[in-house]
C-alpha cells in the first residue's frame, strides 16, 4: 500500500492519467481485503502524514463497506480494540505538528464509526474529553459526569483544546450529510440528540476559556495565541448550526434539568459569539454563523439576542460594511451581510401589517433601502440592489393582506415610493452599452443585468396597487424631463419602466391616454421618430417594445399610427432591432388592418427596401402586407397588390436568383420561397375577432376567387406552389416540408372562398402530393391531412377524404409487400404517423370508412400495419397502434343500423383481428412493455372492456392459459392460472373504470418478476 501511495503521488506519474486511475484501483483492492483493518491501524502509525491520510480512508472504507460482513459490531474484542486504536491514534496525532487534513480524516473515521447502529460507542465527545484530561485511553464504561470534566478544561492544551473542537466540528459536518435514510439507520438521530447535552457544555466552556485569549493584553503564555484562538472560535461557528439544530430533539432524550442546562448554554454561546461581531478578525464567522442559524432554527437568534437583530444592524460592523457596500468599495465577504439581510427579512410575515411596527426591525429596512443606492452598475458592479428589490417587492406585494390600517400603509408607501425613485436611477444602462457597437459586456453580465430590470420591471407593478396614478405619473416625469439635448441612458431607463403599466394603462384609457400622449409628443419620441436621427440601439429596441405593448392606444389615437410605422419600418434595418420591429409592424397590421387599409400604397413601396433582411423578418412583413390587403374593402381591389406579392415571391426562385447546380442553394433559396408563400396565405386570413356566419352564403364579389376576376391569383398562387415544389425535387428537407404545410393550412381558417382558401379536391392534391414515404417530415405533413379533413365542409366531402386515405392506405399496402420479403419494417416514422392519423379519422369518418366499397382493401392494411408495429419493440409506433385499435373499439360500438353494409364490415374486423389486438396487448401488459407504455396499452384494453366486454372476456380467457403460449415465459412462471382468473375478473368488474390502470399495474409488476416495483 505504502509503495502504491508513493507512486500515486510520484511526479513520473502525474503525466498518466490512466496509470493515476490504475493505482487508484489497486489502493481500493486493498482497501477492501480481509485484512485492511490492521492495515489502516498500521499506516496510522507511520511518519509520513500522506500515509497516514490513507490510513484513516483505509479505515473509513472497511467501516463503511465491511461492517456488516466482517461483523465487527457482533465481536466485542474487534469493535473494543478498533475503538481504542482510533481514539488513542487520535491523541497522539493531536499535540504533534500533523498535516490538519489527517487529524480531520481521522475525526471522519471516528464519525464513521459512532454511524453503525452497533458500534457501542454512545458518548463519544464525552469519551475523548476523558481521554485527553487523563493523557491516555481509557474505556468508554463509567465515564466521570461531563460538568466534571469541563472543569478541568484548562488542563488542556491549545492542541488538545483544537482537536476538541476539530471532533465537534467534524461530527457536525459529516453527520449532517449523511442521507436521511443513513441518519435513520440504528436511531442515529435520537443518539446524535443524547450528546447535544455533552457538545453544548463543552462548547460552552471551550468557548469562556477562549474568550481572553483573543485579546492581545489578556494572552497568557501557556493559553492559544490570539491568531489561534480565533481560528478555534471559527471551527467551534462551523459546528454550533448542527448542534443547534439537533436541540429540539434533544429535548426528548434529556431530563428537565439537563434541558435548561442545553437550553442555557446554547443562548449563551449565541450570545457570546454575537459580540464579537465587532471582533475585526470574527466579523464575516459570526454572520455566517447568523445566517446559518436563521436557516435552520430562527427562533434561536431571537431567544439569544436580546432586541433581536437591532444590535446586529446598530454594530459597528454592520455600519462599516454598509459604508462599504453603499460606496461600491466591498470584498465578497461583506456581501454576507447583505445575505443575512436577505434571509431576516424574507422571514418576516408581509401579509400583517404589525411587522412595521416591530422597532427592532427598523434599521434593517432602513438599510434595504440604502442597499438600493448602491454605486455601480446594478447586477455587474453592484451585486446588493436585486436582493433589495425583491425583499421590498416582498413586502409590497404582502400589503394585498393587510387588514386596514392607515398607519401602517404610510409607512409602507414611504418605503416603496423611496425604493421606486432609487429603481428608475439603478435600471440605467451605462451609455457605452446601449449601442452594440461599444458594448463590451460579457454575456453572463448582460443577463444579470437584464434579470434586474426585469425585477425591478415586476416590483413596479406590484407597486401600484399601493402607490396608484402617482407612479406612473412620476415615471413618466423621467422621459418627459428630457428637454433638447436628450440623455438616451435615463429616456430609455424611463421607458423601460414606463411599459411595464401597459396593461394597467390600457384598462382605463380615459386616464392614461393623455399621460401616453405626452410621452410620445416628448423631446425623447420626436428623436425617435425621426428617421434621420441617431438613437443607441437599446433605446431603439425599448421603444418598439414600448410600440408593441400599446397597440390599443395606437388603434384609438391612430393619428400617430403612421409615424410609428415609418418608424418600425425605418428600425428594420437596424441589425438589433429588425426582430423586434418586424415583429411589432406583424402586430399591428394584422389588429389595425382597416385603419391602416387606406395606407396600402406605402406598404407596397416599403417592399423594396427590405431586400437585405433576414428571411424570418421578411416574412413577417409580407405577412403584415397581405393582412393590409386583407382588409380593402373591395374584393376586386385585392387581386392586383396580392399579384405582386406573389410576383415578388416567384422573383426568390428565378433563374438568376442562385446557381442551380448548388443543390444547398437551390433548398435554402426555395424554402425561403415557400415560406413567404405561407407567410402571404397567414396573413391573407380574416381576423380572428371577425364573427362567423354559420348560415351563410358565398357573395357574389367573393366568387371572384373561384371564377371571376380574381380567379388568377389563386391560379398564379397554385403554380407559384408547384414551381417551388418541382424546383426542389427529392432534395426536400425537415423545413421544406414545413413550411410547405404550412402553406396548405393557410386557408384551413377561412369560411369562405379567399386566395388561399382552395376547393376540397384541390387541397386534397395537395395533401395528397406530399404524403410519400420519401418524405422526411411525415409527421408534419399526417398532422395537415388531420387539419384538412378538420376543415371541409362534411357534406359532399366524403370523396376528398376518401382519397385522402386511399393514398395512405396505399403505402401501407406498399410496406406490407416490402415486408413479406423483407421480414423488416422501414424505420420511417410513417407507420405510426399514418396510424395517428387514422385515429384521428375516426373521431368523425368511421362510418364512411367502414361504408366505401373498397372497405376490405382500406381497412386490413391499416390493421395488418397495427398488429405488426405494437409486435415491435420500438415503444413510440406501439403507442400509435395501441390508440389506433382503442379508437377501432370505440367505432364498433357505435350505431351503424342505418348504414348499408356497415355492421356486416364491423363485425368481421372483430372477429379477424380482435384475438391478435387482445393477445398482443396482453402480452405487452404481461411484462413485456415499459413502464412508459402502460397507460397507452391499459387504455386500450379500458376500451374494449367497455365497449365489447363479452368478445373480449372470451379472448382473454383463452389467452391467460399455459397451453396457449400468449404471455411470455417469463410471465407464465412469474404468475398462476389463478392469479390470471383473477386479474380477468377485476378487469371484467371494473368494465373500463380508471381503477383499471391500478389493476394492470400490479399485473406488470408481478409478471416482471421482484425488483420491478422500484419503478412504480
Amino acid at each position: 500500500m505504502e509503495q502504491l501511495i508513493a507512486e500515486l503521488y510520484s511526479p513520473a506519474n502525474q503525466s498518466s492519467p490512466d496509470r493515476i486511475a490504475e493505482i487508484q484501483r489497486e489502493i481500493q483492492h486493498l482497501q477492501r481485503q480481509q485484512t485492511s483493518w490492521q492495515l489502516g491501524l498500521d499506516l496510522l502509525g507511520r511518519d509520513d502524514s500522506t500515509v497516514r491520510f490513507y490510513g484513516a480512508h483505509t479505515l473509513i472504507v472497511k467501516i463503511n463497506a465491511c461492517w456488516d460482513d466482517d461483523q465487527i459490531g457482533k465481536n466485542d474484542q474487534m469493535r473494543s480494540y478498533l475503538l481504542e486504536s482510533l481514539v488513542s491514534r487520535y491523541l497522539q496525532l493531536s499535540v504533534i505538528p500533523d498535516v490538519p487534513l489527517v487529524l480531520q480524516k481521522l475525526c471522519s473515521a471516528l464519525t464513521t464509526l459512532f454511524a453503525k447502529p452497533d458500534s457501542n460507542w454512545p458518548f463519544p465527545i464525552r469519551h475523548v474529553l476523558a481521554c485527553f484530561l487523563s493523557g491516555h485511553y481509557v474505556a468508554p464504561n463509567n465515564l466521570p459526569e461531563i460538568l466534571k470534566m469541563i472543569e478541568e478544561i484548562k488542563q488542556c492544551s491549545a492542541k488538545q483544546m483544537a482537536a476538541l473542537i476539530l471532533l465537534i466540528k467534524t461530527f457536525a459536518e459529516d453527520l449532517a450529510s449523511l442521507s436521511s435514510t443513513a441518519s435513520d439507520e440504528g436511531n442515529l438521530q435520537a443518539r446524535v440528540a443524547v450528546n447535544c447535552y455533552d457538545a453544548w457544555l463543552l462548547m460552552q466552556a471551550l468557548l469562556d476559556h477562549l474568550l481572553p485569549s483573543l485579546s492581545i493584553g489578556n494572552h497568557l503564555p501557556a493559553n492559544p495565541s490570539p491568531g489561534q484562538a480565533s481560528e478555534l472560535v471559527r471551527h467551534l461557528m462551523k459546528a454550533i448550526p448542527f448542534w443547534a439544530s439537533r436541540t429540539r430533539h434533544a429535548e426528548f432524550h434529556a431530563d428537565n434539568n439537563q434541558s435548561k442546562m442545553i437550553e442555557h448554554s446554547v443562548r449563551k454561546c449565541i450570545r457570546t459569539l454575537a459580540d464579537l461581531l465587532d471582533h475585526d478578525n470574527l466579523s464575516h464567522s459570526v454572520l455566517q454563523l447568523l445566517i446559518s442559524l436563521q436557516q435552520t432554527y430562527p427562533r434561536l437568534s431571537s431567544d439569544a439576542i436580546n432586541d433581536f437583530p437591532a444590535p446586529i444592524c446598530h454594530s459597528r460592523t454592520a455600519h462599516t460594511l454598509m459604508t462599504r457596500l453603499v460606496s461600491g468599495n466591498w470584498d465578497a465577504d461583506d456581501l454576507l451581510y447583505v445575505e443575512f439581510l436577505e434571509i431576516l427579512i424574507g422571514q418576516v410575515d408581509t401579509t400583517n401589517s404589525d411587522y412595521l411596527r416591530i422597532d427592532t426591525y427598523n434599521m434593517a429596512f432602513q438599510q434595504l433601502r440604502q442597499l438600493l443606492r448602491c454605486d455601480g452598475v446594478a447586477a455587474v458592479e453592484d451585486l446588493a440592489c436585486q436582493v433589495a428589490v425583491e425583499k421590498v417587492s416582498q413586502m409590497v406585494e404582502g400589503f394585498i393582506d393587510w387588514d386596514p390600517d392607515s398607519e401602517a400603509e404610510q409607512l409602507l408607501h414611504d418605503i416603496a415610493a423611496d425604493a421606486c425613485q432609487a429603481c428608475l436611477l439603478k435600471v440605467r444602462m451605462p451609455l457605452n452599452q446601449m449601442s452594440d457597437s461599444t458594448m463590451d459586456w460579457e454575456p453572463d453580465e448582460r443577463a444579470k443585468f437584464q434579470d434586474f430590470r426585469y425585477d425591478v420591471f415586476d416590483f413596479f407593478q406590484s407597486a401600484f396597487s399601493l402607490l396608484g396614478k402617482d407612479l406612473i405619473e412620476e415615471t413618466a416625469q423621467v422621459v418627459l424631463r428630457q428637454k433638447g439635448t436628450v440623455d438616451w441612458s435615463i429616456f430609455e431607463a424611463g421607458m423601460f419602466v414606463f411599459t411595464a403599466f401597459s396593461d394597467t394603462m390600457s384598462s382605463d384609457p380615459e386616464i392614461y391616454d393623455p399621460i401616453v400622449t405626452a410621452v410620445l409628443n416628448s423631446a425623447g419620441w420626436t428623436q425617435v421618430l425621426n428617421p434621420s436621427a441617431a438613437i443607441p440601439d437599446k433605446a431603439r429596441r425599448t421603444s418598439i417594445r414600448f410600440v408593441t405593448e400599446n397597440i390599443g392606444y395606437l388603434q384609438r389615437h391612430s393619428t400617430s399610427l403612421f409615424l410609428i410605422l415609418d418608424f418600425l419600418f425605418s428600425s428594420l434595418h437596424s441589425p438589433g432591432s429588425a426582430m423586434p420591429a418586424s415583429r411589432a409592424v406583424y402586430s399591428l397590421c394584422d389588429s389595425q388592418r382597416s385603419i391602416l387599409a387606406p395606407g396600402l400604397p406605402h406598404f407596397m413601396a416599403a417592399l423594396d427596401t427590405i431586400g437585405d433582411l433576414d428571411e424570418t423578418e421578411r416574412h413577417r412583413i409580407f405577412a403584415s402586407v397581405s393582412a393590409v390587403i386583407q382588409a380593402l374593402p373591395d374584393e376586386i381591389a385585392k387581386a392586383e397588390p396580392l399579384s405582386r406579392l406573389l410576383s415578388a415571391t416567384g422573383r426568390l426562385i428565378s433563374i438568376d436568383a442562385f446557381d442551380q447546380s448548388d443543390t444547398e442553394a437551390v433548398l435554402t433559396c426555395c424554402t425561403d420561397a415557400m415560406q413567404t408563400l405561407a407567410s402571404i396565405g397567414k396573413g391573407s386570413r380574416a381576423p380572428s375577432e371577425t364573427p362567423i356566419d354559420l348560415d351563410s352564403t358565398v357573395s357574389r364579389d367573393r366568387t371572384i376567387w373561384l371564377e371571376g376576376k380574381g380567379a388568377y391569383v389563386q391560379s398564379n398562387v397554385l403554380q407559384l406552389y408547384s414551381l417551388i415544389v418541382q424546383k426542389v425535387g427529392d432534395r426536400a428537407d425537415n423545413g421544406f416540408i414545413e413550411a410547405c404545410c404550412e402553406f396548405i393550412r393557410s386557408g384551413f381558417t377561412e369560411q369562405h372562398p379567399s386566395p388561399f382558401k382552395f376547393s376540397d379536391s384541390v387541397g386534397a392534391n395537395l395533401v395528397i402530393g406530399l404524403i410519400t414515404l420519401e418524405n422526411p417530415n411525415i409527421d408534419c405533413t399526417m398532422a395537415c391531412a388531420s387539419g384538412f379533413v378538420a376543415s371541409i365542409e362534411r357534406d359532399g366531402a366524403h370523396a376528398q377524404v376518401s382519397r385522402v386515405w386511399a393514398r395512405i392506405t396505399d403505402l401501407q399496402q406498399r410496406i406490407l409487400t416490402e415486408y413479406e420479403s423483407s421480414g423488416q419494417l422501414p424505420s420511417s416514422s410513417f407507420l405510426s404517423s399514418s396510424l395517428e392519423f387514422l385515429t384521428r379519422l375516426f373521431g368523425r369518418w368511421n362510418q364512411g370508412w367502414f361504408q366505401s366499397p373498397q372497405t376490405e382493401g382500406t381497412f386490413i392494411p391499416a390493421m395488418v400495419l397495427g398488429l405488426l408495429v405494437l409486435s415491435e419493440p420500438d415503444t413510440l409506433p406501439r403507442r400509435a397502434a395501441a390508440a389506433f385499435f382503442g379508437a377501432f373499439a370505440d367505432v364498433s360500438a357505435t350505431d351503424h343500423s342505418s348504414l348499408v353494409g356497415v355492421d356486416a364490415q364491423v363485425k368481421f374486423a372483430l372477429e379477424r383481428f380482435s384475438p391478435e389486438i387482445l393477445g398482443l396487448i396482453l402480452r405487452l401488459l404481461g411484462g413485456e412493455c415499459a413502464r412508459s407504455e402502460l397507460e397507452n396499452l391499459a387504455e386500450c384494453l379500458r376500451r374494449f372492456t367497455r365497449k365489447q366486454a363479452i368478445l373480449t372476456k372470451q379472448i382473454l380467457r383463452e389467452a391467460i392459459k399455459d397451453e396457449s403460449r400468449v404471455l411470455s415465459d417469463k410471465a407464465l412462471r412469474a404468475t398462476t392460472l389463478e392469479q390470471r382468473h383473477r386479474f380477468l375478473a377485476q378487469i371484467d368488474m371494473l368494465r373500463g373504470a380508471r381503477k383499471t390502470n391500478e389493476i394492470i399495474k400490479d399485473f406488470w409488476i408481478t409478471c416482471r418478476g421482484t425488483g420491478s416495483d422500484y419503478i412504480v
